[in-house]
């Protein structure tokens, strides 16, 4: 008689017993329908029946795209048919879908714990659906059972939903976890692009980093499509104000100094400008053969750029900064071409401003500010013409439809007694 010839009751499993040993999966899925039939209408004796009998309870991993008997016990937390179809060599790792994280989905302790008693795979399971619960003893009972919370990003996902739950578990695994900072980083990007300052608050509290380089979004199979930021640089784009005075205050790291000057010369920031100058950042920094200067100028003439004149003064204020920490610039004729096309789409009196500053550092030779303002049309600029400002949007925009008004009725319609 072999193992499986008579019936297992859980009751009377010892220590060593375990592990359990499988039985072998049938190929056939319909060989397995009676006993999911028998499970999903809860009789349990009969199913006792099929299992004593060593008839199959576990179809080939291939075939199991649908609900198997130990799915079906999990779902509806029937924990002594699950024991009993674990007890006599169902294995838990052998579907196609696992049966663990339904278990945590329902909160169920007491299915769970006996699953991983069974040798469920702890990993399989989604994390992320074991934060969701906020149960911190349940959390608990994942990580000593080998889950990893960094796994696809299960604590970035759960964390940019519903934070504050979650603090003191990500608090207290931070040193044994160190890939915890990343996805704190990462979900800090994600308050950042909804606009939640208090999410910001909780993450900064944590220890996140703003100016650290994530994906800009929290599921893996998103990574190509989405790119990567840092929380510093979208806020800096979605011009937050709140959110960029919290993040000015945490030390920048040298290695993100050069990269993160770049952006703040688009944005017309004097404020952040000084604060990365003072962390060393290079005013004659040049990248890709193009000079740091060129976006602090181009930020100010670019015919789609902001008129107000208070963020005009901001921009000039940043490029005093940079041209005062010693920027000098020594660009070919091409690149002066290049830069008078660009002053030519600027306004009269941001034109002048900037050559005035240019002059007034010596960031340019003579000879260089000479060839720079010598056509006709820089002179007509630098005495008061400014070209028209267009809309960027124009070609796009769908021009409102006609209204054709109907003529009133005539012939064997009466007139409204009103107007007889």
């Amino acid at each position: 008689m072999s193992t499986f010839d008579r019936l297992r009751r859980p009751a009377d499993l010892e220590p060593q017993d375990f592990p359990i040993s499988h039985r072998a999966p049938v190929a056939d899925f319909p060989a397995i329908e009676p006993l999911i039939a028998l499970c999903s209408s809860g009789r349990l004796y009969e199913a006792e029946q099929w299992i004593g009998s060593g008839r199959p309870i576990q179809c080939d991993r291939k075939l199991q795209r649908r609900h198997t008997p130990l799915q079906t016990a999990v779902a509806n937390g029937f924990h002594s048919l699950a024991a009993l179809l674990l007890a006599n060599g169902y294995d838990p790792n052998g579907d196609y879908y696992e049966c663990i994280t339904p278990a945590v989905q329902r909160r169920d302790r007491g299915m769970i714990e006996l699953l991983l008693q069974f040798g469920a795979d702890p990993v399989a399971a989604d994390f992320t659906a074991v934060l969701e619960t906020y149960n911190r003893p349940l959390m608990d009972l994942f990580i000593e059972a080998g889950a990893d919370p960094c796994a696809r990003n299960a604590v970035a996902r759960a964390l940019r939903h519903k934070a504050r739950p979650l603090l003191g578990f990500v608090k207290s695994y931070q040193v044994r976890f160190p890939g915890l900072q990343r996805q704190i980083d990462i979900a800090l990007l994600a308050f950042v692009q909804n606009k939640d300052e208090k999410g910001c608050l909780l993450m900064l509290w944590l220890g996140a980093d703003p100016y650290a380089v994530v994906p800009a979004s929290a599921y893996p199979e998103d990574f190509e499509a989405v790119g990567a930021e840092s929380a510093f640089e979208s806020a800096l784009w979605t011009g937050n104000e709140e959110i960029l005075r919290r993040f000015v205050k945490a030390p920048i790291p040298a290695e993100r100094v050069p990269d993160l000057f770049r952006s703040v010369a688009f944005r017309c920031r004097p404020e952040f400008v000084r604060r990365l100058l003072d962390a060393g950042a290079n005013p004659n920094d040049v990248e890709e053969g193009e000079h740091v200067l060129r976006p602090f100028i181009g930020a100010l003439v670019w015919r789609y750029s902001s008129s107000d004149p208070k963020e005009k003064e901001r921009g000039l204020e940043a490029l005093e900064m940079v041209l005062a920490a010693g920027a000098k610039w020594e660009p070919s004729p091409r690149e002066l071409a290049r830069l008078r096309r660009q002053l030519l789409d600027g306004e009269s009196r941001t034109v002048v401003r900037v050559v005035e500053l240019l002059a007034t550092y010596r960031a340019f030779s003579d000879a260089q500010l000479h060839e720079l303002t010598r056509t006709e049309s820089m002179k007509k600029l630098l005495n008061g013409f400014t070209k028209a400002r267009t809309d960027p949007l124009a070609l796009y925009r769908v021009p409102p439809a006609p209204v054709h008004l109907q003529p009133p009725a005539q012939g064997r319609f009466k007139p409204h007694w009103t107007s007889r």
